[in-house]
């Protein structure tokens, strides 16, 4: 037998046939462990099967293979089918219907979403004349408040209606021109404008509250409304502005400038509610025999009028007096 110069140790005395010849491998992978350790391994180069591990036989699923690459895929042709694209539109816009009703529903438990579009009703001729009756009331004579049997009217079509607009914007820039006068008296801080935008928000709802309460305590007849009473008693936010850009042109007229705003806001305040605190037509239900009772009710109206005119002059000057420039 020719010896192989691959492999020096054949074992022809056992009836065993030569083994292969064992090429010169780096990898330790391809040859036999244990007993038959050194020896070549042919199998170890044969691919392993994609579908069983090497060491415990057992099936797996493929990295990389051709089913992952079509399921990154499938959004991207969902995408592009204009059909299933116009399906998922309308389904969110139904879904943002339902929304929408299911928000409204919960609102209109506690706030009318209508009642409050009522007061934002308003034109660029409505706010104009508007501002114009708060700043110069005393001119003004008609105060009544035209009704339809149907809605209310609305007040881009009746001057003397409440509105909510002017309110908010009044406040807003009340706000605005506070933090300029600090700015200008290098006092300014973004603390210190919040802390006016919340004391003049709470002491705005403290107010609501408090006239609210003394109607309900003085068991006064009225058609006015949270939002009514809200409405009128932030109108003087328009006077506290026009005192606070007064002083930053003259600084000693602020105390005279306070002093027409409060009268032009007193007036106007008591006017406006003098006919709607109680109607005239509550007043005639009664008839001549309830005479004593309907005296009893205008002195409390009268008082109440009083009360909410004499309580305006006293917040403008309690939310102005640190913005007016000394």
């Amino acid at each position: 037998m020719q010896q192989d110069p691959g492999n020096p140790m054949p074992y022809p005395q056992f009836g065993y046939p030569q083994p292969p010849p064992v090429p010169a491998h780096s990898d330790p992978s391809m040859y036999m462990a244990g007993p038959q350790a050194g020896i070549y391994n042919p199998a170890a180069q044969a691919p392993l099967s994609p579908n069983y591990y090497p060491q415990q036989g057992m099936p797996f699923m493929p990295v990389g293979g051709g089913n992952e690459q079509n399921n990154f895929s499938m959004p991207t042709q969902f995408l592009q089918n204009p059909v299933m694209t116009n399906m998922a539109m309308q389904y969110g816009h139904s879904l943002m219907g339902q929304g929408k009703e299911a928000l409204d529903r919960e609102l209109n438990k506690y706030v009318s979403t209508s009642r409050i579009k009522y007061y934002f009703a308003v034109d660029t001729a409505y706010v104009a004349k508007k501002l114009a009756l708060l700043v110069f009331p005393f001119t003004h004579r008609d105060w009544s408040v035209k009704y339809n049997p149907d809605e209310p009217v609305q007040p881009r079509y009746e001057l003397n209606a409440p509105d909510l607009y002017i309110p908010a914007m009044a406040f807003v820039t009340y706000l605005l021109i506070g933090g300029v006068s600090l700015g200008i008296q290098e006092r300014f801080s973004p603390e210190g404008l919040g802390i006016q935008a919340s004391t003049a928000l709470i002491w705005a709802l403290i107010e609501v509250v408090v006239i609210w309460v003394t109607l309900y305590l003085m068991n006064i007849q009225t058609k006015l409304t949270s939002f009514d009473i809200l409405a009128f008693c932030s109108y003087k936010y328009v006077g506290m502005i026009v005192a606070v850009v007064v002083s930053f042109i003259m600084p000693s007229a602020y105390h005279l400038a306070l002093i027409y705003v409060s009268a032009a806001t007193m007036f106007f305040l008591i006017r406006s509610l003098k006919i709607q605190v109680l109607p005239e037509s509550s007043r005639d239900a009664y008839g001549e025999n309830n005479a004593s009772f309907i005296g009893e009710g205008s002195k409390r109206r009268n008082y109440l009028l009083v009360f909410m005119g004499g309580l305006q002059p006293l917040m403008m000057w309690w939310l102005t007096r640190q913005l007016a420039r000394p």
